[in-house]
């Protein structure tokens, strides 16, 4: 009897699931009903109001049902994404940036070529990865359009990048070329050359992973290289988006990527180094999210991430920031008085975010 009982529940279960997931699409085409409205009025895709009164909504009825409203926002959270996401592709198609026009992806068999090669195709454009790694068709297709495709992406490492630059300056591609390395300094000579060979050079840094599909959270920064023609054309690929672009001067971007890249990965690497050889059998918190961050960045390119510390001339002093504040640390317990402990809090306080 208990079993059967079981089943039957397990059964209502089953039909409640599916009827979720119809309304969920059902949902998700109202969605997509809402942004064509938005796009023919010009209005933003993010709507911060609304968004905030569907959650409240949400928690104030879970609330009523006996329902963790956790559990209502989590939901209701991940429909919010999903339809500003699918707004996010309709923009994408409807500007259709690329229509009729072909971009090579140099490096596109990698993680972040495979993106631009997406993100590209959805505009319009007839994409190809031009990469050893690549279908043979595809490479060779794109090694036929490099010389004459309207843009060119090289999702490749600053020093390979450096190496084609120099390698086109003779001919260089009637495109728009742009790198999206994570580092500019090993490329500033080699766009110069570049661009006095008459070559149309933009440098941008999506400030995502390859894993990205909602670009709502996501920083695109747009390097200036003078030419404001190249520029303009790369930054219109996102205009349709949800991206935030963040325009700096070329020479300025290393600059920043000490704290923004090369800080938050050694940090990240320090703390799995740090870690003892075996696992322990609990958890807390901080500890969990700090260990899922550190987790996630020792299973990156160790080449790649590399590149980034050793080639950006600023990520010394941020390294050397770092081993002073483990420094500043260890004396603040060694002095044995919570006072000087506590002003490392309330100095820590002035250099984070408020919390909401």
């Amino acid at each position: 009897m208990a079993e059967e009982r079981l089943d039957s529940l397990r059964e209502r279960i089953r039909l409640l699931d599916l009827e979720v997931v119809a309304r969920a699409a059902e949902r998700m085409e109202l969605a997509r009903q809402v942004g064509e409205i938005k796009r023919r009025q010009q209005l933003s895709i993010v709507d911060y109001a609304q968004e905030r009164e569907v959650l409240e909504r949400a928690r104030s009825m879970a609330r009523e049902l006996g329902l963790d409203p956790r559990v209502a926002e989590d939901l209701f959270v991940g429909l919010i994404r999903a339809s500003v996401s699918a707004q996010d592709e309709d923009n994408l198609r409807h500007a259709a940036v690329g229509a009729g026009k072909s971009a090579v992806i140099v490096g596109g068999a990698g993680r972040m070529g495979r993106w631009f090669n997406r993100f590209l195709a959805a505009q319009g454009y007839t994409t190809g990865s031009l990469d050893p790694a690549a279908p043979p068709e595809e490479d060779e297709w794109a090694r036929g359009a490099l010389a004459s495709a309207e843009l060119i992406v090289c999702s490749t490492p600053p020093t390979a990048t450096a190496e084609l630059y120099a390698g086109w300056s003779d001919n260089p591609p009637s495109g728009v070329v742009v790198d999206i390395a994570s580092i500019k300094t090993p490329l500033i000579e080699p766009i110069r050359a570049l661009q006095k060979c008459g070559g149309r050079v933009a440098s941008i840094h999506p400030m995502f992973g390859p894993s990205a599909v909602l670009l709502r959270d996501a920083d695109v920064v747009i390097c200036d290289t003078g030419d404001s023609v190249a520029t303009s054309a790369v930054e219109r690929l996102f205009l349709p988006t949800t991206a935030r672009l963040v325009h700096l001067p070329l020479a300025d971007h290393d600059r920043i990527m000490a704290d923004l890249l090369s800080l938050a990965h050694a940090t990240a690497i320090a703390f799995a180094l740090a870690l003892p050889p075996t696992e322990h059998p609990l958890r807390s918190t901080t500890f969990q999210a700090l260990e899922s961050l550190a987790a996630t960045v020792v299973r990156e390119s160790p080449e790649v991430y590399f590149e980034i510390q050793a080639g950006n001339p600023y990520s010394s002093e941020a390294l050397e920031r770092l081993r002073s504040a483990l420094n500043r640390i260890v004396l603040a317990l060694e002095t044995g008085d919570p006072n000087e402990f506590r002003a490392l809090f309330e100095e820590g306080q002035r250099r984070t975010p408020k919390m909401r």
